[in-house]
């Protein structure tokens, strides 16, 4: 699947060049992701690869992935009993292959699982079954809870070593007079520490950032708490994004020096994996109008605090020694600071390698067609002169290669060979955020076209990762995106600034809305409508059916 766990297709796109998606294999796909999980109570899958592709797309292995999310404490029956179960639901109801989590898996347990779990007995599960699934699920999510405040200070370590190891790295050596060997020499060193205080404790920290999420999100659908309490909470919450415009209005109010704003920001670029977009340290546009978009939180109610509280007092959660709402809000921050920091090494090794390849004769556009894997061993193995030779013949095989497999029309859904031979699309639903509804013009964000204007426009983006933070400084009226789940870096971004959003539209919703040039965004009644159409290309309807068909792409 395209949209399912750790989602690619939003990170690092649907037709990523080859460092980018072999970068994003080797810090987290490998056995990052696995490890993560490993540490919180889930079975040991002794380090899948949970990435796969076909052609240029990237695929989560959904095997891996549901197998990943039982509790290690089920018996070895009951594991396969489930994992059967959930691929027997994903192929009655493809179209939930985004919605795992919520509406397929038992990953925790939360305000719906009871409910959700009388589903098996039509399943052939007994009841003796049932109790022991719901047993593991609770001892793992307070174990998950309990844990969390050590689990917590350890991330917080690994970000100051990570930091500290990297500041070293800068001190011993004066990098703008490295040769080629040294500069890859230092890249792998960041993407060596990246990988082992970075992605892998992320890995940990975002797992149990969604369960929070899951928990607090069941809460919401059991109308224990209101939306306005959710709104008004998930508002309260400040992530990177809002220290970055904060220090961004210091920056124009002559507060900071735009040196210091770039030292803590500058590595951040539209593409975390792509060695070919500019970092913000390099473009001024990121710096351009500025407008504060997150509006002073509305103070929360302490009726509804108290009332959550007693509830949970009653429930089989166990928060007697952490506050939930803080178990909430400390997951998410800390999810966000810990993908902040390590994305720090991961473009300045980025930088680094980009300037090796300018001293060897390459460009930004040349490098990203070779793997990292290639990179990292090939330069110790070979003098200058043969490995420019290697990385040329590399780098030619393959654009070739890249060009055919982007001539390749491919399912979002892979059950069997025959997808490939019919391609089917399933009609998502999006991830609404907030309850606000705004009408507005659109414009559609891409790598061309970053000087747009967006303020007062609900931007379309087909996938954003934390480099696109630069958007919410532009005043825009809402946000729509063709991949993100609910618990994604834009779902938490636009929640923090109560801005409306639909996150993960879909192939299908996202090309229609292509031919549109005005909608309403209604996330209360959860619907996008198209209000006015494009009206310079006579060739819509025909373009979309040719698409679908496979004739264009």
């Amino acid at each position: 699947s395209d949209m399912s766990d750790w989602n690619p297709s939003e990170i690092i796109g649907n037709n990523p060049n080859l460092l980018d998606y072999s970068l994003y294999d080797y810090l987290i796909m490998q056995n990052a992701w696995h490890k993560g999980r490993l540490k919180l109570g889930y079975q040991n899958m002794n380090n899948s690869n949970l990435m796969t592709k076909f052609g240029n797309k990237p695929y989560v292995d959904i095997e891996a992935s549901f197998n990943s999310l039982i509790p290690e404490n089920l018996n070895n029956s009951l594991k396969i009993k489930l994992v059967k179960y959930y691929f027997n639901k994903l192929t009655d109801q493809p179209q939930l292959h985004d919605k795992v989590e919520f509406e397929i898996l038992f990953t925790c347990y939360d305000a719906n699982t009871d409910s959700r779990l009388t589903e098996l007995l039509n399943h052939n599960f007994s009841e003796t079954e049932i109790k022991k699934i719901k047993k593991s699920l609770i001892d793992l999510t307070n174990g998950v809870i309990n844990n969390f405040p050590n689990i917590l200070d350890e991330c917080i370590k690994s970000i100051i070593t990570m930091k500290k190891n990297r500041e070293n790295i800068y001190a011993n050596s004066n990098i703008t007079k490295q040769n080629y060997f040294q500069k890859l020499e230092t890249a792998e060193q960041l993407l060596i520490d990246c990988k082992n205080f970075g992605t892998t404790p992320f890995s940990t920290l975002a797992r149990i950032a969604f369960i929070a999420a899951v928990i607090f999100k069941s809460f919401l659908n059991k109308q224990i708490i209101s939306i306005e309490f959710f709104e008004q909470f998930m508002n309260s919450i400040n992530t990177p994004l809002s220290e970055f415009q904060l220090d961004l209005s210091l920056y124009y109010g002559k507060k900071l020096s735009k040196k210091a704003f770039l030292n803590k920001y500058g590595h951040l670029r539209p593409g975390t994996y792509d060695i070919t977009e500019i970092r913000y340290d390099k473009k001024n546009l990121f710096l351009g109008d500025f407008y504060f978009n997150k509006s002073k939180p509305l103070k929360i109610k302490n009726l509804e605090i108290n009332k959550l509280n007693k509830l949970l007092e009653k429930s089989e959660l166990d928060f007697s020694n952490i506050n939930f709402l803080l178990f909430v809000k400390e997951s998410l921050i800390g999810r966000e600071n810990l993908k902040f920091e390590f994305t720090h090494n991961l473009s300045d090794a980025l930088e680094l390698i980009a300037d090796a390849g300018h001293d060897l004769g390459f460009t930004k556009n040349e490098l990203s067609n070779l793997d990292i894997n290639t990179i990292l061993m090939s330069y110790k193995k070979y003098k200058k002169t043969e490995l420019k030779k290697f990385w040329k013949k590399k780098i030619n095989l393959q654009k070739k290669k890249y060009l055919i497999n982007n001539f390749l029309v491919l399912p979002p859904l892979i059950f069997s060979e025959n997808d490939f031979n019919f391609i089917h699309y399933f009609i998502s639903k999006p991830n609404f955020v907030t309850s606000k509804s705004k009408t507005s013009k659109i414009v559609f964000l891409d790598d061309t076209n970053h000087e747009i204007d967006l303020s007062n426009k609900i931007i379309m983006l087909k996938n954003a990762d934390p480099g696109y933070d630069w958007i919410f400084t532009r005043n825009p009226s809402g946000l729509i995106t063709q991949y993100g789940g609910v618990a994604s870096h834009m779902a938490i971004r636009c929640a923090e600034l109560a801005l409306p959003a639909a996150i993960g539209c879909g192939e299908i919703l996202y090309e229609k809305l292509k031919s549109s040039s005005k909608v309403m965004l209604d996330c209360k009644n959860e619907e996008i409508i198209i209000l006015e159409h494009n009206n310079n290309d006579e060739m819509i309807e025909v373009r979309k059916t040719l698409k679908l068909l496979g004739y264009i792409k």
